[in-house]
């Protein structure tokens, strides 16, 4: 099969690092300082993560810097994420999906200071805390609107955490692709204008939410509950073996709901999908077609892939290949 070498950057302590991670974790600390955290489930988590956002509480600025600084110098993180990144961890292996790192620690290659210094050299920021003020990342020049990345209290936020990772090693690649919630696409569009900036071919692969209720908004604002990973998991597996479940959850997820917002989520259509997953494996063919040329008729433009239309394609009438299915779903 065709292919090329990839190297996925993912770094947890961006996540952590932000202003929304470090107020749940206070919110945990000051009002559910008790709890085993070890022995939630995610929807006990969640249930949590919502009410930290309803119930309004400020993280005091100290706060803020000694979680920031446990986790800058020493990769700490909360035994409430640290419970979801198990949890999640399983359901990728039960999916057969490979784990981005989700536990992999590692500092970040360089300190805010140095990415600011650098974009500052390149004419690509403002910085304007020696006055008491933020500091802005600047694509006006592309027609994009300024975009604070350190607050007024000094704190980053993920646009510029993000970078500390990209910029250092940025020119070492030809092409960069990157995967991001569509919700925040104008921040990915600046990172890039800022990336190709420094000489790199950049494209984007925004990834839609899947309605519930007809509705798509935050995890923060509740509604989810019977809807989580964890729970379809455990419902479908219990009617189907692990083959038709790994291969039918991508046939949905991505070829039956697609690429944006689309049809709210439905058992129905799930567990149809299911009993097409399992003609599909039944009428697989390791002959059908080769694999290589099949995958390469549907790349992209810019050269890697495009799942969608890939998954999508395995909804015609010919059998597909059982290499393919073994390679790429399996």
């Amino acid at each position: 099969m065709l292919h090329a070498e990839v190297d996925c950057i993912w770094n947890p302590r961006t996540p952590n690092l932000s202003g929304q991670t470090i107020g749940f974790w206070n919110f945990l600390d000051q009002s559910h300082a008790a709890k085993n955290f070890s022995q939630l489930d995610e929807i006990e988590i969640g249930s949590l993560y919502v009410d930290y956002h309803a119930s309004g509480i400020n993280t005091p600025v100290a706060a803020q810097d000694r979680y920031r600084s446990a986790i800058e110098e020493d990769g700490w993180i909360h035994p409430a994420t640290a419970r979801m990144v198990e949890l999640w961890c399983r359901q990728l292996d039960t999916l057969g999906i490979k784990n981005p790192g989700l536990r992999w620690d590692q500092r970040h290659l360089s300190s805010v200071n140095e990415i600011v210094g650098i974009l500052q050299s390149e004419k690509l920021c403002l910085d304007h805390r020696s006055i008491g003020g933020p500091v802005y990342l600047d694509g006006t020049r592309w027609g994009v609107p300024l975009r604070i990345v350190v607050g007024t209290d000094g704190h980053p936020n993920y646009v510029i955490t993000a970078l500390r990772d990209i910029i250092p090693i940025v020119r070492k690649y030809d092409h960069v692709v990157l995967v991001h919630d569509d919700e925040i696409t104008p921040d990915f569009v600046l990172l890039q204008k800022v990336i190709t900036h420094f000489g790199v071919t950049v494209s984007r692969l925004p990834l839609g939410r899947v309605p519930v209720g007809g509705q798509v908004q935050s995890s923060r604002r509740g509604g989810w509950t019977g809807s989580t990973l964890g729970e379809l998991s455990a419902e479908v597996l219990g009617s189907v073996p692990l083959d038709e479940y790994r291969l039918g959850m991508r046939l949905y997820f991505t070829a039956v709901l697609g690429r944006g917002v689309g049809a709210s989520l439905d058992r129905a259509v799930l567990y149809r999908t299911m009993s097409r997953a399992r003609r599909l494996l039944r009428s697989s063919n390791a002959d059908a077609i080769d694999a290589a040329c099949y995958v390469a008729g549907h790349t992209s433009v810019y050269g890697w892939v495009d799942p969608y239309r890939l998954t999508s394609s395995l909804l015609g009438r010919n059998a597909p290949s059982t290499r393919l299915l073994d390679a790429v779903y399996l």
